[in-house]
This record gives C-alpha cells, structure tokens and sequence, in this order.
C-alpha cells in the first residue's frame, strides 16, 4: 500500500483510488469513473454524475442522474473562472471534446455541484505514478505571480492499493480551485509554489476538503521543492520533528502536478514534477486551534485573541507594523505581519492590543526584574516559555540561516500566552544547497555572522539566554529530545520514511528540473543529520556553556 508520509506524527498517511472502472466511455480508449452521488439527508434524492469528473481523451459523455427519489435535473458548462453559466433541463448525456466544467441542479435543491473534466493528450496515455496527482486546467495563462490568482478546474488523482494510477483513472476529487504563485524569493523561481484555494460551485466561497488524508479545508499550498533541496524532504521533515515534539506543524504529503493552461489538453509539457501539499498556516480545529476573533470583539477578555502574526516581509499591499523591540533593545529585523486577522480586516482595538502585548513582553525582557513597568506583567505571564524552547529547537537542529527573522510565526489564543510557531520555511536548512547551513558542526555559519541568524541573541532570545532558569530549561530539554525522540535513528528514519516511494517520481522531477539526483541528495541529508546530531549532543553534554561551542 501507498504510504506517504505524514509529518504530523511521523506516521503514514493511506490513499488510494476508487473502485475500479465498469464500462467503456465511447471509442476515445477513456475509462467511465463510477458516479458518485452527492450528500444529502436519507430519503432526499441526490444528484450522481458519471464520470464523476476526470481526465479524457478526444471526447467523453456525461450522464446525470437521481438516486434516491425523483427531481428534475438543470446543468451547463462554464470555464473556472465563470461563475454562473445558463442552466437548462437535462434530456440526453452531455459530449464534451474540450476541457470544461460541468455544472449541475436538482429541482429539489437549487444548490449547484460541479465537476471538472479535463482533456489529456494521448501520449499521456502510458503516463503512471505510485503518488498522488493532481491534473490543472485553465483557460487563461497559468499561474506565474503572487498577486494573481487564476481560477482552474481540478482533477484528484490517488493510486490503487499497492499500485501506479493513470491520468484517465477515477479522481477523488474534482472541481474548481483557483492558484496564485508563492514566497518572496522563491516566487522568481522557475518551478513556482503555489497558494491553493479550493471554489464551490458558482461561487467564490471555499470548499473545504479533505485531501490526501489531510482534514478537510479550503486553503492549502504546494510547496515546490527546487534548487536548495534535490533531497525534496526539507520541509516535511522540520515538520515531523516539530508534531514528534509536541507542536503542531502542518500535516503534508507527496504528489506530482500537471498545469495546462489556455484551454488546451494536459500534455507532458504540462508536467511541474514532485510537490508537497501542505496545510497553510491558519486558524482551525485542525491547524492552529485558537478561538476566532471577530471584528465586534473590541474589549477584555475577546480582544485577547485569537491572532496569528509572524515576522517576515510584507506581502502586496502591506505595512506591517513594529512592536515588542523595548526601544531599540531588541531587533527583529523584519517587522511583524498580521496573518488571522490580516491587516485589512483586523480593528484599530485589536491591533492596538496585539502591539500593546508585544510591547509588554519587549519591556519585561529589557527590565532587570524581569517585568513590565507599564503593565506589571513578568514576561512568564506574557509569552510561552515552553513553545519558545521548541521553536528555537528544531530551528537549530536544522540549522535554519533564516530562522526567527523570516516566516517566523506566533499565535496566541484568548486569554493566553504569546506562543512561538508553528515552524514553516526549511527548504534552505540541513545542508542544503545554500552554503550558510552547510557545516553540521556550528550552530550558525560562523557563531558570529552577519548574514545568518544570530541564533542565541536574536529578538528577545538574547534577554531569554540570559536567564538562569530559561538557560536550565532549555538544555534540558535539548538533551532529553536528543536522546529520546530526537535521536540520531529517529531522525534518519524520519527521512527514511519521507523518501519512501519517491525514487521515480523524483527521477521525473529531477529530468524535468535538473538536480543533484535523489539518492545521493537522501545520503547527504542522512549524513548530515547524523553528524550534526552527534555534535550537538557532544556540545551539551560536555560544555558548561553550550552557546561556546564552535566547529
């Protein structure tokens, strides 16, 4: 069986296709998906479209039908990015020769449910994967800049049990979406990340889903792993060492993607290589789970939270705001961005209280007794000491050039404490292609560089090192991850358990990409895991002072 890894727990994440295809869909070669019918309550009739969505070629026929009672069906066919189309009674199946989405109503129920069905070149045909695909199309250029996001129809392809799928299998899923391209540096890249939305039928709404094995949601990326990580596991493994340690980090999993734009069939040109569904940093039972802050929430006890916040680079349109430095004690180098509620919903009370709070935990590191003059507050009572641990942790074990000072996420709850994470952004750490994490055996490039981050000294860590019993605290707990769940095996099997499966994917990816190779990109991965490991834990435990190690 499949498995992909899964870097909430470590553990493996089950897809599979559905049942296998019952019938011949005229001459064109396609398989006939088995419908599937849309939910509804017990003895309310519901709509089933067969196929139910999917790739072909030249032609397929659509059926509609009703199940479970009796209505009248309405459909019509609409690009992705048409919102409404003209609905007209259903009296024969629907031939269709290009790529469009198809649209569908019962009488009974006036809400529409779509389906995409996607053109594929023939020479796709012999085309196969043991990971999950997903197939996109749109009329209009593909996604290429950050601030554009262009409406497609979405095919989600998973492979049987214990077996490879083709293009013209059964999807999981299928509908609309709409993409933009992502990241500030890596948005110039030629293989492009992605922001994913999924749409609703007619209207802009998200449809939340459940893809992959991942809770259901709306908003997902599609990290690119690209020219800093040939390994393709950077990311997924920050993340399974965070979720291994207590601390939420997004759950991801493995796939390939195709992207054919204006109107035309998938074809092998179409093929973007091997990316990382992951689940976008937000607020949710399944994400970070803090409560919702509502703009009528003005006042104590509702204005303290829930936020999310990181210190990173504006995006379009934004300014960001400053907060929590004590008057120039602390640098964070980038100001903080607001991310739940973002700058453009959030209220002048809440933001005046988020910097407010940020500002109460800069004085109280800055002042000698450790607590905020203004507010009376000890910095204990302000931020999370233990998240604040964790964080800096798997930051270090990395070795992140870019920790803290970029995609460096905060959250904090109602009433609560402000917590650092979840952790995000590693595709440049572990040895990777970017010189700054190449050595295993220094905790930055030269312990005193300019151009890394300065691990011990960075924001309000510099005053939090200098505390005797956050200094205890964390070596302790150091040490214990080390030798526990952070040791040398566990971390080398973290990766074994990334790779697995994705020898010929990654061989597709690296011939359409060019890289370093898969294999050899794994061993050094493993490698310099496995030295670092041992120099960190030699450090802690022979130093009085673990900081004063050196390479």
């Amino acid at each position: 069986m499949l498995a992909l890894a899964l870097a909430c727990t470590g553990q493996t994440i089950i897809t599979t296709a559905g049942e296998d295809s019952v019938a011949t869909a005229g001459d064109t070669g396609t398989e006939e998906v088995p419908g599937d019918t849309d939910t509804a309550e017990p003895g309310e009739p519901t709509l089933v479209f067969s196929p139910n969505g999917g790739g072909f070629v030249e032609n397929v026929e659509v059926t509609l039908s009703v199940e479970g009672g009796e209505a009248d069906i309405e459909w019509c066919t609409a690009d992705p990015d048409e919102t409404s189309c003209n609905f007209a009674p259903y009296t024969a199946p629907i031939s269709l020769e290009a790529s469009q989405i198809v649209h569908a109503r019962l009488s009974t129920d006036q809400e529409p449910h779509a389906r995409a069905f996607v053109e594929i070149d023939s020479g796709l045909r012999p085309w196969s994967s043991n990971i999950p695909v997903f197939v996109f199309y749109t009329d209009r250029s593909e996604p290429t800049d950050t601030e554009t996001h262009v409406p497609l129809g979405m095919l989600v392809i998973t492979p049987p049990e214990g077996g490879e799928l083709g293009l013209l299998d059964a999807p999981v899923d299928s509908g609309r979406a709409r993409m933009r391209a992502r990241g500030s540096s890596s948005s110039s890249f030629e293989k492009k990340a992605y922001d994913l939305e999924l749409w609703e039928a007619e209207i802009d709404d998200d449809r939340s889903e459940a893809l992959l094995g991942l809770p259901a949601n709306g908003d997902w990326v599609l990290y690119a792993p690209y020219y800093f990580d040939d390994a393709l596991v950077r990311n997924p493994l920050a993340f399974t060492i965070s979720n291994t340690m207590g601390r939420y980090a997004p759950r991801s999993a493995f796939l390939e993607v195709f992207v054919a734009d204006r109107g035309s069939a998938v074809t092998a040109s179409d093929y973007k290589g091997v990316y990382v569904l992951m689940e976008e940093i937000e607020r949710d039972a399944e994400r970070v789970n803090i409560t919702e802050l509502l703009p009528e929430d003005v006042a104590e006890p509702e204005v303290t939270g829930g936020y999310i916040f990181k210190v990173d680079r504006t995006g379009p349109g934004e300014s960001g705001f400053s907060a929590g430095s004590a008057g120039g004690e602390f640098d964070f180098q980038q100001g903080f961005v607001y991310v739940q509620p973002d700058e453009f919903t959030i209220v002048r009370a809440q933001s005046n209280y988020l910097k407010d709070r940020l500002d109460s935990a800069g004085w109280a590191l800055a002042a000698e007794d450790l607590v905020d003059p203004f507010s009376g507050l000890p910095y204990d009572q302000i931020i999370d000491l233990g998240s604040f641990i964790d964080h800096h942790i798997v930051n270090i074990v990395m070795k992140n050039p870019d920790a803290f000072r970029l995609s460096g996420y905060y959250f904090q709850d109602r009433e609560g404490l402000v917590n650092a994470g979840p952790v995000w952004d590693f595709d440049r750490t572990a040895g990777s292609a970017d010189s700054r994490s190449y050595d295993p055996e220094w905790w930055d490039n030269q312990n005193e560089t300019g151009d890394c981050t300065a691990m011990f000294t960075f924001g309000w860590y510099e005053a939090l090192f200098e505390i005797p019993e956050f200094q205890d605290a964390y070596w302790t707990r150091f040490e214990d991850l080390l030798e526990n769940e952070l040791s040398e095996d566990s971390l080398v099997g973290m990766i074994d358990t990334l790779a697995e499966g994705l020898d010929e994917p990654a061989a597709r990816n690296s011939a359409r990409w060019g890289s370093a190779g898969f294999e050899p990109s794994i061993n050094d991965l493993e490698d310099w895991v496995r030295q670092r490991h041992r120099w960190m834990l030699e450090c802690i435990q022979s130093e009085p002072d673990p900081r004063d190690c050196r390479g």
